[in-house]
Formats: structure tokens, sequence, C-alpha cells
């Protein structure tokens, strides 16, 4: 028998998580799924989240499979690659965003994820770690981070992403700007910024942006940083910024690193920016990020 683990957030998702897990549940006791001896993993907190996922790695369970959003995905990618990336990693959306899943083109509609785990074919893909933390999709701070601070689990589960309208004119209005010194390639810059964003992957909000080349395993975390915020530029560019194109945006900076440092260059408290991690808060700075190269396997839909 081959055991699968299904690893999932009862906070998280758009669905009705009762459903959802009764639909896993029915593809698995298919006649030609037999082979598989199925077990449902509700963690009770993040920590325990990674901490399950690297046991079930560590014990060569032949498919760990991450039900939920970008966050969830995140945690037990994490414990996967902790525990040595021995596990098969399955991926099934039902998050509000589902950035990663996206990046990977995995359908969205839950029975054909699921069928994906059966029909796809293996990939190698990155993964970063940040701090004590893990990165698989992006890291922000500054003024998204900032809207979504006060942006609660069942509020992103109800309005989507609506949700981070409420607090959105109040952090616009405040306009904050950050000092921060950034570490990379053997030198080390300088920078102000109003909006800093690291992507793993070619989607940004579930969206094509930024970095139309950029593959998940690549090697490699793009870095993006805007010293002035525009929103008539932006629009007006906004077609050119999705294709990679910035020859004509001045207000950013841009580089591409396997290994970054960032500190803050003032010690006031209100000065030092969170971040936040495949949607979910992480440490103020400093930060130090490292891709992994081809670090863990997933099954991806195969390429026509």
């Amino acid at each position: 028998m081959k055991k699968v683990k299904v690893f999932y957030n009862k906070k998280s998702g758009n669905n009705d998580q009762e459903k959802v897990l009764q639909t896993i549940k029915d593809f698995f006791e298919r006649d030609d799924n037999k082979e598989f001896e199925l077990e449902f993993v509700n963690p009770e907190s993040p920590k325990e989240a990674v901490a399950l996922a690297k046991k079930a790695s560590e014990e060569e369970t032949n498919l760990v499979i991450a039900l939920g959003g970008d966050g969830t995905i995140n945690k037990i990618c994490g414990g996967v690659f902790e525990g040595g990336g021995k596990s098969l990693l399955g991926i099934v959306p039902n998050g509000t965003v589902n950035n990663l899943s996206k990046s990977l083109q995995i359908p969205q509609k839950l029975e054909e994820a699921l069928e994906n785990l059966k029909e796809g074919e293996v990939r190698k893909i990155d993964i970063a770690k940040v701090n004590e933390d893990y990165m698989m999709s992006s890291l922000t701070l500054g003024i998204l981070a900032d809207i979504a601070a006060n942006v609660r689990t069942s509020e992103k589960k109800k309005f989507g992403p609506l949700a981070y309208l409420k607090d959105a004119y109040k952090v616009l209005r405040y306009n904050k700007t950050y000092h921060i010194e950034v570490t990379y390639n053997g030198k080390t810059e300088h920078l102000k910024t109003k909006l800093l964003l690291i992507t793993m992957t070619n989607t940004i909000g579930g969206m094509q942006a930024l970095s139309p080349e950029a593959k998940v395993d690549d090697g490699l975390m793009r870095v993006y940083s805007l010293k002035e915020i525009n929103l008539l530029k932006i629009l007006l560019h906004l077609r050119k910024l999705r294709k990679g194109q910035f020859e004509n945006f001045t207000e950013m900076n841009h580089f591409d690193t396997a290994h970054l440092k960032m500190a803050t260059r003032s010690q006031r408290k209100k000065d030092i920016p969170y971040s936040r991690i495949d949607g979910d808060k992480s440490d103020p700075l400093p930060l130090e990020i490292k891709v992994y190269h081809k670090a863990l396997t997933t099954i991806t839909p195969k390429e026509v």
C-alpha cells in the first residue's frame, strides 16, 4: 500500500471544508485508487504543520498532499524539505490567491487537481529559507505588507482579495518609506523603498506579472523595490510591467539572486518593517534568504 497524508487547515480555504474532504476521500476510495492508504492531518498550528510534515517526509510517506492556500502549502513544503524531501509533494489549491499552484499550471478545480496527482508528471521545484521560515511564492514588505497586517484569516475566507481593501486607503495616505540595506551577489546597496517584493515564480497575486520568464526551478528569486508609488504611472505602464519591461519605469530597482540579506538602517521600532511570506505575517528585518535549488519534488500537468 502507498501511504498518502492530506494536510489541511480547517480555518483556510473558500470552499465548504467538509465537502472538500469528502470529495478527496471519495477520490481515493475509487476502485482504481485502492492501492492508496489515506490519512487526513489537521495541525493545530503552523509550527505543528511543519513538524508533522517533516515527520511524514522522514518516514518516507509516499505522497504528502498540501490542501489549502499559499500559506498552508508553504508550511507543508517547509516540513517536507526539513524532512529531507523524501516524500512526493501533491498540491491541491483551496485558498484565496493560490499563487504557487497557478504558477505550476495546477488546475484550480478540486476534482481536476486530484486527477493531476495521478495523471501529471514529476517535477523538481525550488524552496527558499527566510530566517527560520520558508518561502515558496513571494515575500513583501512595505505598503503591501502594511495593508495586509490587520487582515484576519476569517476575512480572507469570507471576502477573498477584497478583504485587503479595508486598510488600503489608510496605508496609502500614510505613504511610509523604509530605508534598508541589501546584500546580494557580492555587493551591498542602500534602498529607499515604499514597496519591496520578492518572487519565486512568474505570477503575482495569481496573475502572470513582472517576470514572465521566471521558472520555479531556476534557483533564483526576483527582487523588486519601488522607491515611489505613482498609481497613474503604474496604470499607464501596467502592460509593460506585466511583461517585465521596466526601461521607462525608473522608480523601480530590480535584480535576481540566490542569496539575499536585508537589514534596516534605523533602529527605531516604527522604522523596522515586517515581512509577509506567502500571505502570512513573518519576521521583521533583518532577514536572510537562501534559495535551495530543486529541493522538492511535486506533480504538475504534463506539458503538451
